[in-house]
């Protein structure tokens, strides 16, 4: 468990990673990724409802019919037809706004609309989506663009589609305001000239709309999905108009050098889309009941705090590996709890809490593997100094919380060792002969106890201290301090030989081994320690080390007891009087002259 800095370290982290993900929220930053799962979560193709039915303006129509514009007297016979089927509601998605130049051309046009009498005609509010004043719920329109006034009495639907920044269109305006008159969309005025006969209900509260009278298109389907009836193709005739008998017909423009209101959908972002057909989708979503809605904001802030703060508590208290886990059982929850809000038809936001969770455990990654660096620079600077390299890494890679330092009582053995008749030599040498020298020779004596698992304690002069079964246990360990032993004998030998040349002095070194408990841990003051051991074991050591002679290795009989059997030959000594100790000590030696395994 973190505690004291690190535990203020981490939440310091979390509140400023919760602080990047407001920021990234209140920057929509991730507008593409939410729009890409709205659409792959959210939008479901459905069969198409076949009480809908569209005109089209296209191409072939233009060609059997002549080039655009046409006279209104086709658009009027087109109308008549509809009306004689027996078409429940007509809209027209084609805008008259100005007078033809033959008065009889717009007569016509009129005389068709008042006849059929459910004909909803276009109407165009002019104003900024994101910059436009929404008040009593509308979205106030700063102009607007409606048919010619005798077309008027007919009713009037707005035609707007809103797009979002990457120009696709996910939600439409219910309702638009100008100068007081509210106007509905064309799906919605076609909706309810139809409803009665549907046995529909009024939907006026049934639509969840947000704060500017918006909601969100639940598509059908994608470009084409309603195959449009060619408006040629009914004006001469070739569909019968009992075909339209109960219908509801959308008549808009297809033709692509005319027609400009494509749009790209938020169920098909590669192919555009016809405004005329948006409208069908809006008007089928009206006819089934099917709607989505946002969550509110305090919810959705609720859901992600509570995944957020989650991953934050599991996060700041686990490492990395069961860190991940906890990771992947977070999304995983957050994605069961997006499912349900899918089924449910409520749209939420979907990434921010996935990449939460995901930066917090990186940033815990981090975090731990800065800690992890610092611990093994820290161990290695502690016991790097004493210890073989194959043993710091068994402390890092069993971890340094193994090790009871500060002080515990161990069954070790432990090797003292001087250079004789250095002092003497080295009066005739300048200083940097000397420690040279004697590098030379402390160096030969670390790497003895290295290679045989030992901790260098310290050197004292041109004396050194080591330890065997500490801080690890370590198999046959006075066995091993003995072979270390006899290994500086016989690695010392050549450079004994080199310095009797050059300089006519011989030296060599003195060396006394015992074992025993001792109290073993990180000893010293608060500011300056060193991971040494204490106790009458290691100052036995020390004393059979000041009574060896030049090249010789004294083992205490507690230490010879242990390597019995392992080939090395001891030289029983009898027993000794040491300085600073009452009773005799029972001694033993070996050497490289004897015979050894």
């Amino acid at each position: 468990m973190l505690k004291g800095k690190y535990l203020r370290a981490a939440i310091c982290t979390t509140i400023a990673l919760w602080l990047v993900a407001g920021a990234l929220y209140a920057l929509n930053a991730f507008e593409r990724v939410e729009n890409a799962l709205y659409r792959a979560l959210y939008q479901h193709v459905s069969p198409v409802d076949t009480r809908i039915v569209i005109v089209g303006i296209d191409e072939d129509s233009i060609a059997a019919l002549g080039q655009w514009p046409w006279p209104r007297s086709l658009m009027a016979e087109v109308l008549e037809k509809l009306a004689e089927g027996g078409a429940l509601a007509i809209g027209v998605d084609v805008e008259y706004d100005t007078p033809s130049r033959d008065s009889e051309e717009d007569n016509s046009l009129i005389m068709a609309v008042e006849k059929a009498g459910n004909v909803a005609m276009p109407v165009r509010g002019m104003f900024n989506y994101k910059t436009a004043i929404v008040s009593n719920g509308y979205i106030q329109a700063e102009g607007l663009v409606v048919p010619i006034e005798q077309l008027r009495p007919a009713r009037l639907g707005h035609v707007n589609t809103l797009l979002d920044d990457d120009d696709a269109v996910r939600r439409a305006l219910l309702n638009l305001s100008h100068e007081g008159v509210v106007y509905p969309s064309l799906a919605y005025a076609l909706y309810d000239i139809s409803r009665e006969h549907l046995g529909l209900p009024e939907i006026d509260d049934a639509i969840p709309l947000d704060d500017s009278g918006c909601y969100y298109i639940e598509y059908t389907g994608r470009s084409g999905w309603y195959h449009p009836l060619s408006f040629s193709d009914v004006y001469e005739n070739k569909v019968p108009s009992s075909y339209f008998r109960n219908k509801i017909v959308l008549i808009g423009m297809y033709a692509h050098g005319v027609a400009r209101d494509w749009h790209f959908t938020a169920i098909d972002g590669d192919f555009a889309t016809t405004g005329v057909e948006i409208h069908a989708n809006m008007l089928q979503q009206m006819l089934e009941g099917n709607y989505l809605r946002d969550m509110h904001p305090l919810s959705d802030f609720a859901l992600f705090f509570l995944f957020s703060f989650a991953a934050a508590v599991v996060f700041i208290y686990c490492r990395p590996r069961p860190g991940l886990i906890a990771l992947v059982a977070l999304l995983a929850a957050n994605a069961g709890v997006v499912f349900l809000l899918i089924r449910a038809g409520i749209v939420v936001q979907m990434s921010y809490t996935p990449l939460f969770c995901a930066l917090a455990y990186f940033a815990v990654m981090i975090w731990h593997y800065t800690q992890t660096r610092a611990n093994e620079a820290r161990v290695r600077g502690t016991f790097g100094r004493y210890m073989a390299p194959p043993v710091i890494k068994k402390i890092l890679d069993e971890g340094e919380e193994n090790l009871k330092l500060g002080g515990q009582r161990r069954y070790v053995s432990v090797l003292f060792v001087d250079i004789r008749g250095f002092t003497s030599m080295s009066e005739g040498m300048s200083p940097e002969e000397v420690v040279h020298i004697l590098n030379e020779y402390l160096d030969l004596v670390a790497s003895c106890i290295h290679r045989h698992g030992g901790t260098l304690d310290k050197f004292i002069g041109d004396a050194a201290m080591a330890i065997w079964n500490a801080p690890y246990d370590t198999e046959d360990h006075t066995l091993a301090a003995v072979r270390a032993a006899l290994d500086m004998q016989r690695e010392a030998a050549p450079l004994e030989q080199k310095l009797s040349e050059k300089y006519g002095q011989s030296v060599r070194f003195g060396i006394g081994i015992n074992s025993g408990e001792v109290i073993i841990g990180n000893i010293g003051a608060s500011f300056r320690m060193d991971y040494t051991a204490i106790g009458d074991t290691v100052n036995t050591a020390a004393r059979l080390e000041s009574s060896a002679n030049p090249g010789q290795i004294l083992i205490s009989r507690a230490a010879a007891d242990l390597i019995s059997g392992s080939g090395i030959a001891l030289n029983p000594l009898g027993k000794i009087k040491v300085k600073g100790k009452n009773e005799e000590i029972e001694v033993f030696e070996t050497s490289v002259e004897f015979k050894t395994d």
